[in-house]
């Protein structure tokens, strides 16, 4: 279809009467302003993965997060329903006649609406044996064969709940699961991929200004350059994936800094005929210009977004021990996934202050890199996995999530974000630790822990790419659970100054 005639049809269908109205926003508008959902609302296929009693549980605890609702409007490819205190991003779909058929609320809608339509599908297809326990004392499923349809873990008030459903599809013949051959080569798969050219173009940068004062025809434009280039090594190793990367690309940009001051050298007379102090031409005026202000814009939104002036930040201690540790989410929206999702998308604001950690292996192997290679694909070579956890605080666990099981690497869990997970209520704060390892939770609700205690070791269950440990606080509702809070800033004790991505610290066992 040309662009005329697709900025045309909308107008054309309009004057023939034919305008397709959506009947999503009026579902979703029932559904969130109802006493009690009623059954028609969900289409069979729905129902028969999600039953009626955990939709209304999930409704409820939106409800009560953000009050009644206002308005539902299509955000793109989401629809973001409106609440008197806040919104929540919504990835929903419906038959015609307006029976939704699938529905994923909270982070889990913004991971929803990048995979494939066959991929969420599959997102909610059991596996041989899959059983999925629920330690905070909620319903256990019972295992089923490969290829029947099994619920999705759904939490009242937790965040990220999902229910997918095709709606009049025909039941597919089981198929086996793709045979595991072993980790990618480096290189060999997308994100590998990925990740290369996103190390080419930075180490494109830093050469290209540790070449640009050789080429400057004046000592001013020499100087420019070379007081940019510090400004470019910092900016590329505080965005960089430098936690993906041996420790020698960390010398790159420094390396950088020094070339550009021996290239001072030409400037003077005593080494030369010298270079003469003028005006500095307009490409090095262009170049020092651009590169301080992406430098300092960067570091304007590295910073963690102001929260409420009565939310103090907490301190905490590290969950992990016994090894050297990297943030790699962490800070504000330049540098933190997070914090950019949550003002993107206006909600997600429980995971604003949130940050991921993986560990730095040591030995020989490993040679201080977060896995055996850029984007391998078994969780074993990432050498966070399996890592015991700690608890960060003392309190009492109010949810304590396990059974979900650890997904490849690459592959999002868009249907329970959180995967196994655990909530700790401080009587200040609630702190929860997310993507944990299947069968690893060692702590169950009601349990007071102490601050440093073994609670888990580190998986791949969440909706991260990798092996990691998420780990957020939130403010405390009436009824602590994960998602129901705004999210908190916190320090570690055991880190000067905030945790902000690329920030590294080594601690003892």
């Amino acid at each position: 279809m040309s662009t005329r005639d697709r900025l045309l049809s909308p107008l054309l269908a309009q004057l023939r009467g034919t305008t397709a109205v959506d009947p999503v926003p009026q579902a979703l508008v029932t559904a969130f302003t109802a006493d009690r959902l009623d059954p028609e609302l969900f289409s069979p296929e729905l129902l028969r993965r999600v039953p009626l009693e955990r939709l209304q549980a999930t409704v409820d605890a939106l409800r009560e997060r953000h009050g009644e609702v206002r308005t539902v409007r299509r955000q793109r490819e989401l629809y973001l329903v409106q609440f008197a205190r806040g919104a929540e991003p919504v990835w929903a779909q419906s038959t015609p006649s307006g029976r939704l058929t699938s529905l994923v609320t909270g982070p889990g809608a913004v991971a929803a609406r990048r995979v494939p339509a066959q991929t969420r599908v599959a997102a909610t297809m059991g596996i041989q044996g899959l059983r999925v326990r629920l330690v905070d004392g909620l319903s256990r499923s019972s295992a089923r064969p490969y290829g029947a349809a099994t619920e999705p873990v759904a939490i009242a008030g937790g965040a990220g709940n999902c229910a997918t459903s095709q709606a009049g599809a025909a039941p597919a013949t089981p198929q086996p699961p793709p045979a595991r051959t072993g980790a990618t080569a480096v290189g060999g798969s997308p994100a590998a991929q990925a990740t290369a050219k996103l190390v080419a173009a930075y180490f494109a940068a830093v050469l290209a200004a540790a070449v640009l004062p050789f080429v400057s025809a004046t000592a001013t434009g020499w100087l420019l350059l070379t007081a940019a280039t510090p400004a470019l090594a910092w900016y590329a190793l505080r965005t960089g994936p430098t936690h993906a990367l041996p420790p020698w690309f960390r010398a790159l940009p420094v390396a950088a800094v020094g070339l550009a001051v021996l290239a001072g050298l030409r400037a003077l007379p005593a080494l030369g005929p010298g270079l003469p102090w003028g005006v500095p031409g307009l490409p090095e005026l262009l170049v020092f210009a651009a590169v301080l202000a992406l430098a300092g814009w960067t570091r304007y939104r590295s910073r963690p977004i102001h929260p409420s002036p009565s939310a103090h930040p907490l301190t905490l201690g590290s969950p992990l021990r016994g090894g050297c540790f990297a943030v790699v989410e962490g800070g504000g929206p330049a540098v933190n996934r997070y914090a950019q999702e949550s003002l993107a998308t206006g909600a997600g604001r429980h995971r604003r202050h949130a940050v991921d950690l993986v560990q730095l292996g040591d030995g020989p192997q490993w040679r201080g890199r977060r896995a055996l290679g850029l984007a391998p694909a078994g969780n074993e070579r990432y050498a966070i996995f399996g890592h015991p956890v700690l608890s960060p605080c003392a309190g009492v666990v109010v949810t304590a999530v396990d059974g979900l099981p650890d997904h490849a690497p690459q592959v999002l869990a868009m249907d329970h974000p959180e995967g196994n997970h655990i909530a700790i209520d401080t009587g200040r704060a609630l702190v929860v630790l997310s993507r944990l390892r299947q069968d690893s939770i060692r702590v169950r609700r009601g349990q007071h822990v102490t601050a440093g205690a073994p609670v888990a070791a580190v998986g791949n269950s969440g909706d991260g790419a990798e092996p990691s440990l998420q780990l957020r606080a939130e403010t405390r509702t009436s009824h602590p659970t994960p998602g129901s809070g705004a999210g908190l800033p916190f320090r570690f004790n055991e880190l000067r100054g905030l945790p902000l991505r690329g920030r590294r610290f080594r601690l003892p066992d």
